[in-house]
């Protein structure tokens, strides 16, 4: 269950339910616009759904609260803290994206992309950009270059590469040479290797116009998360539990996903253990797209995947 929110400032209209209703976020570019609020309620509620449920549980059952899952950089930690190394059975979930009709359940969710966040600060001299452009080391054409040059990277002819910078700031003032710059940027690949490769080009680029104007750079990684693929026996042996036991109008074997997700490290790590993972969606109508300063979802999928994940608990704790 991840925990974190958006840097996004959510919309205050009446068309807005939360705002409506007297629930959107108190804090000015934080919201939660992607459901993550809606898994801890779906976390807490199983926990006590378990709890109350603890005859028909056989050995351990672990609750996993992840944070910082955008910009991926909550699992990683967790994992070498050895959270996941003694599970034989993972389930991960995420309410929406290719989940929008109510009452439905998709049990294996795939097609993560293995993707790879990065800063890359630029430091230059500064100048008088009158008097003497001369003496100045232009960090902002540094990074203006390498947001352009970034993608000319060649694609794979293995599978899906992806390369994007979403951010850049620079300068100091409109008659200063500038002299600090700061990018960030992300690269997505099919599979581990794919986005290693993109990793391995972006930061030859990154040094080459740094090396163009004379200035120095700083590449520092701020998140990453594997690929990862779902156990496509376990996503149809919970499909014909749920079926029996939680009654959806739709159970949904798979969908590709085409995003990244950092529960791929528990999952990979357990996968390596001998341990078996899955990563379900839970069905919900939603106002307006993830990430979106209108993001609202229908809150019957909250009791409805608690109730999945219970069943689910007391199914492979007695396998």
């Amino acid at each position: 269950f991840d925990m974190d929110c958006n840097d996004v400032e959510e919309e205050r209209c009446d068309e807005h339910r939360p705002a409506k209703e007297g629930f959107a976020s108190e804090h000015k570019k934080a919201m939660h616009a992607c459901g993550h609020d809606g898994h801890v309620t779906i976390g807490l509620s199983a926990a006590k759904l378990l709890a109350a449920n603890k005859a028909r549980l056989a050995g351990t059952v672990k609750l996993i609260f992840q944070p910082a899952e955008e910009g991926v950089r909550g699992a990683f930690a967790m994992m070498n803290a050895g959270v996941v190394d003694d599970v034989d059975y993972l389930f991960g979930g995420h309410i929406g994206f290719k989940a929008t009709a109510d009452n439905c359940l998709v049990t294996m969710t795939d097609g993560f992309l293995a993707t790879t966040k990065l800063d890359a600060e630029f430091t230059g001299v500064s100048a008088h950009a009158g008097a003497a452009p001369e003496q100045g080391k232009n960090a902002l054409l540094a990074a203006a270059q390498a947001a352009i040059s970034l993608n000319t990277i060649p694609r794979h002819s293995k599978g899906s590469s992806r390369i994007n910078v979403g951010v850049l700031n620079a300068g100091t003032g409109r008659n200063v040479v500038p002299d600090i710059a700061a990018i960030k940027l992300e690269t997505r690949g099919a599979t581990t290797e794919i986005d290693e490769y993109m990793v391995t080009e972006a930061k030859r680029i990154l040094n080459a116009c740094a090396a163009m104007y004379d200035v120095k750079v700083k590449i520092t990684m701020a998140g990453a998360a594997p690929a990862c693929f779902a156990d496509k026996e376990l996503g149809h042996e919970v499909a014909e539990l749920i079926e029996e036991k939680c009654h959806y109008d739709e159970v949904v074997e798979y969908v590709d996903m085409g995003g990244s997700e950092d529960c791929g490290y528990f999952m990979e790590r357990v996968q390596q253990h001998g341990g078996r993972a899955l990563y379900m969606m839970y069905g919900t109508k939603i106002a307006a797209g993830h990430h979106n300063s209108h993001f609202d979802f229908n809150e019957d999928c909250l009791w409805k995947a608690a109730a999945t994940i219970t069943e689910i608990a007391v199914h492979f704790s007695n396998k």
